[in-house]
């Protein structure tokens, strides 16, 4: 499975324009698109980069389109105020922080599991 169709249609292509585009067949488009056979890796890093999102976006591995920078994590205002705490803490007490971040991120449902 993967989001090749939905992917194409959100950019108004047809599988032959985004055949030119990418490079290939449009049978390899449509076949793609019916699962009859996965795009290689090679053509799997092709499709991210032009649809600009990730490559397990594409394989339907994940629901995150493209994972943010350290830029923009950095200017998440979440991200701002978690380093404000931190900074006013003993460094024995960021070390419990860390290990409760790891501890929840480890146990945290995925917004698909929460449903």
């Amino acid at each position: 499975m993967n989001r090749v169709k939905e992917l194409r249609k959100e950019k108004g292509l047809t599988q032959q324009k985004l055949a030119k585009e990418v490079g290939i067949s449009r049978s390899a488009i449509a076949m793609y698109e019916t699962g009859e056979c996965d795009p290689s890796s090679e053509m799997l890093k092709t499709l991210s980069i032009f649809f600009d999102v990730s490559t397990d976006y594409v394989l339907c591995l994940t629901d995150i389109r493209k994972a943010p920078t350290p830029e923009e994590v950095s200017a998440m205002p979440e991200a701002q105020e978690l380093r404000a705490v931190m900074e006013s803490l003993s460094p024995e007490d960021r070390q419990r922080v860390l290990a409760f971040g790891r501890g929840l991120a480890a146990t945290a449902q995925t917004p698909e599991e929460k449903k």
